[in-house]
Parts: structure tokens; sequence; C-alpha cells
């Protein structure tokens, strides 16, 4: 099992597009999934109420939860991949769901005001002793302020996923529908993109057990 937080305490970052965006690859891929809905807004409980009684992603369990009590419980459920999808706020849930998770995944648009934004993300993480990963969202390719975002997260103590999530419409389009770009326009741009970003995660997470498993055995 693997439970993974996103989070960002500005809101407006793609938390929940990321994060079922996700969900949607593992469960393709064989992997049981969940998705804790942390957010008042319920968008992923939205999203899971929007699918079709076919759609190939609706062995993918949503719960919503309010309380730090819920979310620390979630390690009870039997479940590959376990998501959390957090508010944009500094809540008891969101320090909660740092606690219980063994990876979080803070994404960042590119502006200076987003990057700010995050630190207090990225810092209650630190404080949690947990492995931490930037992932771009909404990148323009070639622009100067996406690299100049890259570098300036790249500073920080925290791993920087090297694919971004770019922007295509597939991917509002798609979660507004219950499903996501890998099942509602397989093969085109979004859909690509979001396997090249799932594949950079996998092996970061490998990574992660691996340096778990030397400070274990150190």
């Amino acid at each position: 099992m693997r439970v993974i937080t996103l989070m960002n305490q500005k809101g407006g970052v793609g938390k929940t597009t990321l994060t079922l965006s996700l969900a949607a690859r593992w469960h393709l891929a064989g992997f049981s999934v969940a998705v804790i809905d942390c957010d008042p807004q319920g968008s992923s409980v939205y999203w899971k109420k929007q699918q079709v009684e076919n759609s190939p992603l609706k062995g993918i369990k949503v719960y919503a939860v309010n309380l730090p009590s819920e979310i620390r419980a979630c390690r009870n459920l039997e479940a590959d991949y376990i998501l959390l999808d957090t508010p944009g706020t500094d809540k008891p849930t969101v320090r909660a769901a740092i606690h219980v998770s063994d990876a979080l995944i803070i994404p960042v648009q590119p502006s200076a005001i987003d990057i700010d934004a995050s630190y207090a993300s990225l810092e209650a993480g630190l404080d949690a002793d947990k492995p931490i990963a930037y992932i771009l969202n909404r990148y323009v390719q070639q622009s100067v302020l996406g690299e100049d975002t890259k570098k300036a997260l790249k500073t920080t103590p925290a791993t920087v996923i090297g694919k971004v999530m770019n922007q295509y419409q597939d991917f509002p389009r798609s979660i507004g529908a219950g499903e996501t770009p890998t099942t509602m326009f397989p093969g085109q741009k979004a859909a690509q993109n979001i396997e090249a970003i799932g594949q950079a995660i996998d092996e970061w997470l490998i990574q992660c057990d691996q340096q778990k498993e030397v400070r274990i055995t150190a």
C-alpha cells in the first residue's frame, strides 16, 4: 500500500485533476485505488457521481472525509494506492493527511506568487519528515516563466518531477464527465502527458522506497 497526499495550501493549482488522473492510470494498470476527498468542495466526490455505469473507472473508490480521525483511518483500507485530495488551506485534516502519508506531491503553477504560496506546504512536509515532490502544472512549453519556475523549485529540498503537466482542454473536459484523458481521449496529447507524469512519479516512489530501506538499515 502507498498513501500519497496531493497538497498545496494555495487553491486552484490542479490537485484534484492530478489526483484523479493518477488514480485512473494506476487503476487501469491493474492496481486497486482509493481516493480520499478531504476538501469540503467535494470535487473528487462530484467526479465520481458523474461516471456512467459502464465507466472503466467505476472500480475506483472515492470517500468523503471531514475529520482527522477519518483520514487516519484510511490506512485500514485495502488498496494498492490511496490518494488524498486536500483543500487549499491549512486545516487539521491537511495536517492529518501529511502524517498518514508515505509521500507528498505539491502541484504548483508557474508564477512567483504560486511558488511562494507553496512554501508553507513544503515546510509542513519537511517538518513531518516525508518525501516531497513538486510537479509543475499548467506549464506552457518554452516559456520564460515556466523555466524560471523550474529553476526556483530546484533550489528547494524537495524533488522536482521531471515531467510537467501541460495545459490541455482534455483535462477539464474529461474530469467534468467523470473520466480522465486516459479513458475519454486515449492516445491524445493529454493522455500521453499524464502517462509520462505517472511513469516519472513511479520512478520517484521507487527511489523513496530505496532511500527508506537505506535509512532503516543504517
